[in-house]
């Protein structure tokens, strides 16, 4: 089962398995994993509205349960969409996404088509190893801060005192959290860990499946622009050294090679706009929920920055969040962008063919090509915002603003 997915995209299977996305493991181990992830995310919220509760009249503490709440808000909506999209209601769209995925390695065989494909998974396979990487690295460093203090006091220890401990995420227990540091920093080490595993598997996977629907539409455009290669190539070996001209056989078996091969390309052109819908329909609630929490945490740091430019640690360090927060709306705004290039990479080599030298029915299939991919396919956030370069400017621009 899924032998072509498992091939070309194991490492995302993994992520995906280790809390419990993967559709296709033990029922009981993914809706045990699932609960776990949902209910431990879900426990941090209380000690959240108890941090602005307590702290009101502190700007700082409220910037930075606000950001706490976007960001733990992040992790929960990726997880519920994981598990909408596999319930009985919603026909299970990640398993026909999957196994439309692993149906294309069967379909696309051409030589050209392959290497494609090939080319593209290749670059999935890297973006999630270099993603994954950098998310668990940037935790790490999260949960290595607290425990400066405790490693302090070992090395270089303070005379009849100790050094003051303070956990990675600002959050109100209304517990002594000297006395129960270990059990507190354990908590907010599984919540950070938890949440990390959601982004980077969902978002790994998202990533992965829009690189595939570009394969798609770059595997058809050179297919199409190879058929007329091969077709005059096949014209001049007939012609010989003499440029004879084709007998009428001749020239009906190659416009009948043509015929084949463009019915042939057209039909694959329709598997991946069916493929980009596919997505579209499991993502669009995603895509909407996580463009808009992008953009509240780069408002609530635009308000907060204004606070602390005469400091400069708190000013890098908002800067640094700010970097991050557009790189979450940057991936998959360019990934959707390259998404619109390829699909309309299509409609150019279509054109770009000597379609003057075609028979009357070619030149219908071609009107026809022409037609689909003079629109091209992109992905929406919610069917209103089309997710793009454009979409990313704009969101910069507010920020900037």
């Amino acid at each position: 089962m899924l032998e072509n997915f498992l091939r070309e995209y194991n490492l995302n299977r993994i992520f995906l398995s280790n809390i419990g996305f993967w559709p296709f493991q033990n029922k009981r181990v993914r809706i045990l994993l699932q609960t776990l992830c949902f209910l431990l995310e879900m426990s941090y919220c209380p000690f959240e509205i108890l941090l602005l509760c307590d702290h009101w009249d502190d700007g700082q503490m409220i910037f930075e349960g606000c950001y706490q709440i976007v960001l733990s808000a992040s992790f929960l909506v990726r997880l519920i969409n994981e598990v909408w999209n596999r319930n009985e209601a919603c026909d299970d769209q990640m398993i026909h996404l999957y196994q439309t995925i692993d149906d294309h390695w069967n379909i696309f065989t051409n030589d050209i088509e392959v290497r494609v494909l090939k080319d593209y998974s290749i670059l999935s396979k890297k973006f999630t190893r270099y993603y994954s990487l950098l998310m668990y690295c940037l935790m790490s460093g999260f949960i290595v801060i607290p425990l400066t203090p405790v490693f302090l006091d070992v090395v270089l220890p303070l005379y009849n005192a100790t050094r003051p401990r303070f956990l990675a995420f600002e959050v109100e227990f209304r517990i002594d959290t000297d006395e129960y540091f270990l059990f507190c920093f354990g908590y907010t080490t599984a919540i950070a860990i938890v949440g990390i595993s959601i982004m980077v598997s969902v978002d790994a996977m998202r990533i992965a499946c829009t690189a595939h629907a570009c394969s798609l539409f770059m595997a058809v455009s050179q297919r199409l622009e190879s058929i007329i290669v091969e077709a005059n190539g096949d014209e001049k070996k007939l012609d010989g050294y003499e440029h004879r001209k084709l007998t009428s056989k001749e020239s009906e078996l190659r416009e009948e090679t043509m015929y084949r091969d463009y019915i042939g390309c057209l039909k694959k052109h329709q598997l991946a706009i069916e493929f980009v819908n596919i997505m579209e329909s499991s993502y669009k609630g995603l895509s909407l929920s996580l463009l808009l929490l992008s953009i509240a945490t780069l408002s609530l740091i635009g308000i907060r920055i204004i606070y602390v430019l005469d400091q400069l640690g708190e000013a890098i360090r908002f800067a640094f969040i700010i970097v991050g927060a557009l790189m979450t709306v940057l991936i998959p705004c360019y990934s959707g962008q390259k998404l619109i290039d390829e699909s309309q990479n299509v409609f150019y080599r279509a054109y770009a063919v000597d379609w003057y030298n075609f028979s009357p029915r070619l030149k219908s299939l071609l009107m026809i090509t022409l037609s689909r991919s003079n629109i091209p396919c992109d992905l929406k956030a919610g069917n209103m915002i089309s997710l793009s370069i454009a979409t990313y400017a704009a969101v910069s621009v507010c920020v900037c603003v």
